[in-house]
């Protein structure tokens, strides 16, 4: 049988501890949930427009102003998306206003509200018209 000093027993209980965290450790992690894409760090909230009613077909994302939607593609695919939105959702907290003449932001137009959806622009006599997208 081995015996340890006063300074030896100290080592060997602190290097039980630490060992015996370091497999607390280990396990907390290997049985902790995957954080998804959207969940990890800051989350970011956009306004979508929907080439279709009931937020159908393609769609884009905007996180800020885009004055001009005669230069933009529906996600991915080489289709303008002026005047072509049908649908939308407001995730942000601000107020986003878009009107049917781009550049200038002019003619007919439409206010979505903070964290608001529209599921068809014909309501309110503006579908298909987008062409400027204004963070206000």
């Amino acid at each position: 049988m081995t015996t340890r000093t006063g300074g030896q027993q100290m080592k060997h209980k602190l290097g039980v501890a630490l060992g015996a965290l370091a497999m607390c450790a280990v396990g907390a992690i290997a049985t902790a949930p995957t954080a998804t894409a959207a969940e990890a760090g800051t989350q970011v909230s956009y306004f979508t427009l929907y080439q279709h009613d009931n937020y159908g077909g393609n769609y884009a994302n905007f996180g800020g102003t885009d004055k001009e939607l005669n230069n933009k593609y529906w996600g991915g695919t080489t289709q303008v998306m002026n005047n072509g939105a049908s649908s939308m959702r407001n995730a942000t907290s601000s107020y986003v206003g878009m009107w049917d003449k781009g550049t200038d932001c002019s003619g007919s137009s439409y206010t979505a509200k903070p964290n608001s959806v529209d599921s068809d622009f014909s309501n309110n006599s503006f579908d298909n018209k987008a062409s400027c997208v204004v963070f206000l």
